[in-house]
C-alpha cells in the first residue's frame, strides 16, 4: 500500500460524519431503525416522499416530507440544502419533488436564469424570531436581477459536521407513518444578497447544497443552522461574506427600516459581525478538511484500483507460465 495511507485512512475515520437520529413526532418512545434509512434526496428521486418548502422569510421556513408509500419510510436528512424558487419555465432546474418539477438539474448559470428567483438556505430545529431577512442590491447570480431569494440551511449540523456529497444525509433520520407527513420548522439564510424576500405565496423546493454552490465554506455555513447555539444572524452575514463578495465593510454599512415610523439602524450589530468572522474562520477550516478527505478518498481509490490491476497483471503472467 502506498507510503502514508494509513493517515489517510485515520483522517476520514476522524471527520466521517455522525447521524442524529430523531423520533417520530407521533410516536418520540418509538426507536427509528436506522439500517432501514434512505437518504431524502434519494427517496425523491424514487417517487417515495413528496417533500414542501414553505418560507416565511429568508430567516424561517417549515418544511414538510410526506410519505407516499403503503409502508413506514425512515428518512435520513441532509445536512445541508438550498430552497429553490419554482417558475414554470423551460431552462429551470428542478427535482422529482411536490409532485413533481421541472427536469433534471442544470449549471448554476441555467438554473438561475430559468427560475427567476432567489435562493435561500436552511437549518432544521429553529426556533421562530429573529429578523427577517432583507433584500438589498448586491450580487445577482445567472444575469437574473428579479425574483425571489434562494435560500439555503442545514438539518441537525452540530456546528457544521459535514461530511462529503454536500452534506446529503447524516442530518438526522425520522420514520413516517405511510400516508402520512412529518413537518418541521428549519432555520435558513438567503444565498442571493439583492433579491427579493421569499414569501409563503411562491413555490420552493429544496435542491442538495452542492447542485446550487460548489463553494464548500457556503456549504459548511448553512449545515452550521441545525445548531440552535449559532447566531442566525452572524450566520447570514458570513454567508454574504463567502458566497456573495460582500466585505464585512459592506456588512457593517447596511442599514434597515423596520416601519415607515420608525428610526433606520444598522443591519448587524458589532458582536454579530464578531460572530460571523469567527463562524466563517470555522467554516473555512472545516471546508479545507472536507477537501482534503475528498481528495484522500480519491487517492484511496486510485491506490485500489492500481494494486488490483497489479494483481491482476501478476496473476496473468503466472497464468501463462
Amino acid at each position: 500500500m502506498k507510503s502514508g495511507m494509513f493517515q489517510l485512512l485515520v483522517a476520514l475515520a476522524l471527520v466521517a460524519p455522525m447521524t442524529c437520529v430523531r423520533a417520530n413526532a407521533a410516536d418520540d418512545a418509538k426507536k427509528v431503525d436506522e439500517s432501514q434509512a434512505i437518504e431524502l434526496f434519494q427517496a425523491i428521486d424514487e417517487g417515495l416522499v413528496e417533500v414542501k418548502l414553505t418560507p416565511k422569510n429568508s430567516l424561517h421556513s417549515s418544511l414538510t416530507v410526506t410519505n407516499k408509500t403503503d409502508k413506514e419510510i425512515v428518512v435520513d436528512m441532509p445536512q445541508a440544502f438550498a430552497g429553490v424558487p419554482i417558475l414554470a419555465q423551460p431552462g429551470g432546474f428542478g427535482r422529482g419533488m411536490g409532485g413533481g418539477m421541472m427536469g433534471g438539474m442544470g449549471g448554476r448559470g441555467g438554473m438561475m436564469g430559468g427560475m427567476g428567483g432567489a435562493m435561500m438556505g436552511g437549518g432544521m430545529f429553529g426556533e421562530e424570531g429573529g429578523r427577517g431577512g432583507m433584500g438589498m442590491g448586491g450580487n445577482m447570480r445567472g444575469g437574473n436581477s428579479g425574483g425571489n431569494q434562494s435560500i439555503g440551511g442545514g438539518m441537525g449540523g452540530r456546528g457544521g459536521m459535514m461530511g462529503g456529497r454536500g452534506g446529503r444525509g447524516g442530518g438526522g433520520m425520522f420514520s413516517i407513518a405511510p400516508k402520512k407527513s412529518h413537518k418541521e420548522q428549519v432555520r435558513t439564510v438567503c444565498l442571493e444578497h439583492g433579491k427579493k424576500e421569499p414569501r409563503s405565496t411562491v413555490n420552493y423546493t429544496i435542491v442538495p447544497i452542492d447542485s446550487y454552490t460548489d463553494n464548500k465554506t457556503t456549504q459548511v455555513l448553512c449545515s452550521m443552522l441545525g445548531d440552535e447555539e449559532v447566531d442566525q444572524n452572524a450566520l447570514q452575514a458570513a454567508v454574504w461574506n463567502t458566497e456573495n463578495g460582500l466585505s464585512f465593510d459592506d456588512l457593517a454599512s447596511k442599514t434597515k427600516q423596520e416601519g415607515r415610523n420608525n428610526p433606520v439602524q444598522s443591519y448587524f450589530n458589532a458582536n454579530e459581525l464578531a460572530s460571523a468572522v469567527s463562524l466563517l474562520e470555522k467554516a473555512q477550516g472545516r471546508a479545507q478538511e472536507i477537501e482534503e478527505v475528498e481528495k484522500a478518498q480519491e487517492e484511496l481509490q486510485s491506490t485500489t484500483l492500481e494494486e488490483t490491476n497489479d494483481a491482476v497483471e501478476a496473476l496473468t503472467e503466472e497464468v501463462i507460465k
